[in-house]
């Protein structure tokens, strides 16, 4: 089952304000090191790396 993860609800987004928002995963198991999910906008649909979406 692959289910879309939607970013904004999820309790693992954190988000940096250094002139620009900065949207990254903070859960323990992602595949990508950095987390990195966007820059200014969340992103509609969660990362393919998403812990979250199996």
């Amino acid at each position: 089952m692959n289910r879309t993860q939607n970013c904004a609800e999820c309790e693992f987004m954190k988000k940096y304000n250094y002139g620009k928002k900065i949207y990254y995963c903070d859960h323990v198991d992602r595949i990508d090191d950095m987390g990195k999910l966007s820059v200014n906008e969340l992103p509609k649909r969660s990362p393919e790396w998403c812990p979250l979406r199996k």
